[in-house]
Formats: C-alpha cells, sequence, structure tokens
C-alpha cells in the first residue's frame, strides 16, 4: 500500500493523498518527457549536472517516498490488512523485476538494478518495524539516514550486491538509483506524519471539488499502472517525433554527437562529461576516452567496468590502460 493505495483508518480513500500522488505522477511524467527529448537530442539539456532538474528530481523522487510512509501508516492505523498489504506488495516486487529486465535489455550499461520500485518494495517491509514507535522519534530516525547517507562512504558497499544499501564511495552507472541510504529516510518522515494524519481533519475529510482536482485523484489511485505505461508511450511519441524531424543520433543522455549508442555511449558519455569538467578540450577528452574504452576491451575489463567494479587483481591494467590514453 505504497505507491497504489492509501486507505484511511476506516477503509476508505483519502481524496487529499491521492490528489498529492496524482500531482507527483504529473511532475514524473514532465520529468520523463524531458529525459526522452535529451536522449534522442531534440533538447540539449544535461539533466545529470543541471541544479535546476536535478532539484527537480530529487523533489519528485522525495514527494513519492513520503506518501508511501504516509500510506504505509495511514493502512495500519486500525491494523494492517494482510491480504491487502502482500498483495500490494507483491505487485511491486513484480513490477521492479520487471523494470530491471527491460533496462538490461535496452541499457545494459547503466541498468535499473535498485531504482524506485525496488526501493518502495523493500521500504514497505522495513516500514513494518516502525509503525508503532512515536511519531518524532520515527521521524529522529529518518533524519539519521539521510544524514548518514550524505555524510557516508565506506567501501564494502561498492560490492555490486551491497550496492543498494547506497553507502558506496562512487556513484553507479544506472538510469535509476534509489538506494536505502538516504531515501529510506523521507519514507520514515512519511510514516511519522501518518501518526500525526488522523488528527488533521480538515486535510483529512478534503474532497476535490474541481475537475483538475478530481483528475488527479483518479490518477493517484491509479498511479502505479500509470508509471508503469507513461514512459513507452512517451518515449515511443518522442522517437516518433525524432524520426519526423530527422534526428540524426540518439543515445545515451549527455552522450557526444556522433558517439555511440548503447553500453558504449554511455561510457564515452560519462568519460567525457568528467574529463571536460576539468577543463580539456571536448575533442581531446573524447579521443581519450575512446582509447580508454578500446583499451578496456582490449584487456577483456569491459564486462568489469559495466558493471563498475573492477577486480583487485584487474586494476593495475585497468590503470595503466587509462595512463597509457591521458
Amino acid at each position: 500500500m505504497t505507491l497504489t493505495e492509501t486507505p484511511s483508518a476506516t477503509g476508505r480513500r483519502i481524496p487529499a493523498v491521492d490528489v498529492a500522488r496524482g500531482g507527483a505522477i504529473v511532475a514524473m511524467a514532465v520529468y520523463h518527457a524531458v529525459w526522452d527529448l535529451a536522449f534522442l537530442r531534440l533538447l540539449r539539456i544535461d539533466l545529470f549536472d543541471d541544479p535546476l532538474w536535478l532539484t527537480a528530481r530529487t523533489l519528485i523522487l522525495g514527494s513519492f517516498l513520503f506518501l508511501a510512509g504516509l500510506s504505509l501508516s495511514l493502512a495500519a492505523t486500525d491494523g494492517l490488512d494482510r491480504r491487502r498489504y502482500l498483495r500490494r506488495l507483491g505487485l511491486l516486487a513484480a513490477a521492479a523485476a520487471g523494470v530491471s529486465a527491460m533496462s538490461y535489455t535496452l541499457f545494459p550499461a547503466s541498468p535499473i538494478f535498485f531504482g524506485v520500485l525496488h526501493h518502495l518494495t523493500v521500504a514497505s517491509v522495513l516500514g513494518l518495524a516502525v509503525l508503532r514507535l512515536p511519531p518524532l522519534l520515527t521521524a529522529a530516525l529518518g533524519v539519521a539516514v539521510l544524514v548518514a547517507g550524505d555524510t557516508l562512504a565506506l567501501p564494502l558497499f561498492d560490492l555490486p550486491w551491497l550496492r543498494w544499501v547506497g553507502l558506496m564511495t562512487f556513484e553507479p552507472d544506472s538510469n535509476d538509483y534509489v538506494p536505502i541510504f538516504p531515501w529510506f529516510g523521507i519514507v520514515l518522515v512519511g510514516i511519522a506524519a501518518g501518526r500525526l494524519f488522523p488528527r488533521a481533519g480538515t486535510v483529512a475529510g478534503w474532497q476535490p471539488v474541481a475537475g483538475g482536482g478530481r483528475a488527479l485523484a483518479w490518477m493517484g489511485r491509479r498511479a502505479l499502472a500509470i508509471y508503469l505505461i507513461h514512459q513507452p508511450l512517451l518515449f515511443g511519441a518522442a522517437w516518433l517525433l525524432a524520426q519526423a524531424l530527422g534526428s540524426p543520433v540518439s543515445g545515451p543522455v549527455g552522450a557526444p554527437a556522433g558517439g555511440t549508442a548503447g553500453e558504449g555511449g554511455a561510457f564515452l558519455a560519462s568519460c567525457i562529461s568528467t574529463c571536460a569538467r576539468g577543463g580539456t578540450a571536448p575533442a581531446v577528452c573524447e579521443r581519450s576516452c575512446r582509447c580508454i574504452a578500446d583499451g578496456f576491451h582490449r584487456e577483456g575489463l569491459w564486462d568489469q567496468v559495466l558493471k563498475d567494479y573492477i577486480r583487485p587483481e584487474d586494476q593495475p591494467r585497468a590503470n595503466a590502460v587509462v595512463r597509457g590514453c591521458l
């Protein structure tokens, strides 16, 4: 009962929460539409470095996680309906698995191994442990998780099977990465708010009157379904537009014009962006990064590079490739 459903203490839905979730869905769709246009070279926008778009992503994602915690708390006000909870949990888990499978096929260099749906699935289980804690204590735990996620970085969590925790020393290459630290802190704050929400009678009893409010409430009640289908529809429309306009190149966001699509393009985009931020001419960065990619292929290190984890015994060879190209 996170992304998809928000019953009140009496089993009825709370329109205010549905409207809020519907608004988050609209904002998310706008963000994804811009991502699609940038991916297909129809817009020149750096979604990964521009402070405005980084802030927008944080606010949109944070609103979903806050509402997930709020919904879980409200659903358990008079005792959690175990059957309904397990059904929703299963839907989230299945949707997360489907997103991962699709991303590994379409974006093997930057797959979604722990995105927002994965996070919501795990958070729905972890959140059960704090449902009966005092709201202030739950909120304090949430702040602690947020602070820890932003300040701690331990090499242990660089291991591929621990990256979902979030305390890594680097940012993995993924199109949607929402680790437990720090993002679960927002879920905890939402759970704390849910304990107080029934006392806000005016808000809890509010009903949308205008057509826009009712439309948002409708979307909020179907958030998971909309989440799963909106991006294929948006991307398909953007692709058709790119074909109609004769867009010559498509590839990962931020990749250079003429860059390689797929896994090589994602690596080159990240490498060139990092190099250029150091003040090196873009043309020089592109030549160096292509040399590094070729070297990794030649040394048999490419699969490790795509997984963002080079084995310690192979690190000297990787360093030699980089030094030779730079």
